[in-house]
């Protein structure tokens, strides 16, 4: 049975983001979490983010601050998975992205961990893959 309960364990482990990139999220070290996503099209790449939308201040912000759409459209969420394209052309010119650039496959709200692992998981998305968003060239700012 210790058996058992050990290879469950590690099994659960594998279905989790990584102690350190998920308390990076919560201690607010970074708003978001991500990684890159192989591509079905040459032409583009894809990746799949995780916000933390409890982070942001939609109340006490500068009257010129916005967040992109699918954040305004999580308020009152905790999390906010999307998952997203840009063609490498855009990449390649563009200094600036913004979600005018990317099509938007699919944003889901979530407000607990647990939530965020069965959704990946069911999606196929390896969660111990999430890193900071500047170690996998993630381009929205």
């Amino acid at each position: 049975m210790i058996e058992n309960e050990t290879t469950t364990k590690s099994n659960n482990k594998k279905n989790h983001i990584s102690r350190k990139v998920w308390w990076g999220l919560e201690a607010k070290s970074y708003i978001e979490i991500a990684q890159e996503l192989p591509s079905s099209d040459e032409s583009l790449r894809k990746w799949i983010a995780i916000y933390a939308v409890y982070h942001l201040n939609f109340d006490n912000r500068f009257p010129w601050h916005r967040y992109y759409e699918f954040l305004e459209n999580a308020k009152g969420s905790r999390y906010v998975a999307i998952e997203f394209t840009i063609p490498k052309s855009t990449l390649e010119i563009n200094d600036g992205i913004d979600t005018s650039n990317v099509t938007i496959i699919y944003s889901q709200t979530m407000d607990t961990e647990e939530e965020i692992n069965v959704f990946l998981t069911n999606k196929g998305v390896d969660p111990q893959l999430f890193t900071p968003p500047w170690t996998c060239d993630y381009p929205l700012d």
